[in-house]
């Protein structure tokens, strides 16, 4: 059990705004390991209650199964057996396999903590705190124009304006809601525009939330074995090419050149108000309308033409990481669809 010291803390925010970033910073502190994304919360949250009492064996057992040989674990190389990962299990609770998944993974990076990055947990907070209730969360957020750049280049995400603009806001309302429930010891939040202009005071600042000591850090991308992984891993690399670089200004404000005016008007209308909220200021009213037909060509771009590219278009890397994502969406929906008809005793 882990005491508060050492409580697990959650790094979330919408993708693309520097979360891979903040994880790499952390993960290069002395006590602190950051797996990939395990999305545990989003992939088994919905079903925790169809496993029944985890104090009888056959429930636990099953649980700890589709646990370990979920496809995003399976990233972590754990390289333990049920039964090895049973024998070492002190508490039969969904707590209790959590906290020994992230455990294992903390002890083979030799970390005495680990933590957790994965963006969608920003929509999981009242579940996880309902697992580890001394859980702390750090929320990145960024202006939401130049994520939709990023976004925009990116394989993976939506791909029309207003696809973008509607999850930078659902992602930045979900945490500010969560804010206003959650102890004021347990959030807090960071803007990415701050954290690459001072990263130095950013991560004081953050590490003293965390209770950790601070660690010398300038411009550069501490070397670690996940920035390693960052930047030469063939799909990991197309989304994250920043990482080999500088800690840099250079992405802020990207927007500008970048997005045409009738796409800004759509982004603002749809997520004006959240960007005001943050100190963003507009470059239009907010007020446009929306025609018909945009929000057609915006559906067909997020739900058709985006699985187009990715199945079919001419990046091998691309195409085999969609098939990939596939075979993890159809595991989790699989998952989800067997478990519910369980009887659980």
């Amino acid at each position: 059990m882990l005491t508060a010291e050492h409580a697990p803390f959650f790094v979330v925010g919408c993708p693309r705004s520097g979360t891979t970033l903040l994880q790499v910073l952390l993960d290069a502190h002395p006590r602190i390991a950051i797996p990939t994304e395990g999305h545990l919360f989003s992939r088994f949250g919905r079903i925790f209650g169809r496993y029944g009492d985890l104090r009888q064996e056959r429930n636990l057992r099953l649980f700890v199964s589709d646990v370990l040989h979920d496809q995003r674990i399976g990233l972590w190389k754990l390289d333990v057996s049920v039964p090895e990962f049973l024998r070492g299990l002190t508490t039969p609770s969904i707590r209790g396999v959590f906290e020994r998944v992230y455990e294992l993974y903390a002890r083979r990076e030799g970390k005495a903590r680990w933590g957790d990055k994965s963006p969608v947990h920003a929509l999981h907070i009242r579940d996880i705190k309902q697992v580890f209730p001394e859980a702390k969360f750090i929320h990145l957020v960024r202006d939401g124009r130049d994520v939709a750049e990023s976004t925009r280049r990116m394989p993976v995400g939506p791909k029309s304006m207003i696809g973008i603009a509607r999850r930078w806001r659902r992602y930045v309302l979900a945490f500010r809601e969560a804010k206003a429930w959650l102890p004021s010891g347990d959030a807090l939040e960071v803007q990415y525009e701050q954290l690459v202009r001072d990263p130095a005071q950013e991560m004081a600042r953050i590490l003293a939330f965390l209770g950790e000591s601070p660690m010398p850090l300038g411009h550069e991308v501490p070397e670690t074995r996940m920035r390693r992984y960052l930047v030469q891993e063939s799909f990991a690399k197309t989304l994250h090419q920043s990482l080999a670089g500088k800690i840099s200004e250079g992405k802020i404000g990207v927007f500008l050149g970048a997005l045409s005016p009738r796409d800004l008007e759509l982004f603002e209308a749809v997520a004006g108000d959240v960007l005001t909220l943050y100190g963003y200021g507009l470059v239009t009213s907010g007020t446009a309308r929306i025609r018909p037909h945009e929000r057609v060509t915006g559906w067909l771009q997020d739900h058709v033409l985006r699985y187009q590219r990715k199945f079919f278009g001419r990046s091998a890397t691309i195409r085999r990481q969609g098939w990939v994502e596939l075979g993890r969406d159809l595991q989790w929906r699989t998952r989800t669809f067997i478990r519910s008809l369980r009887h659980t005793t």
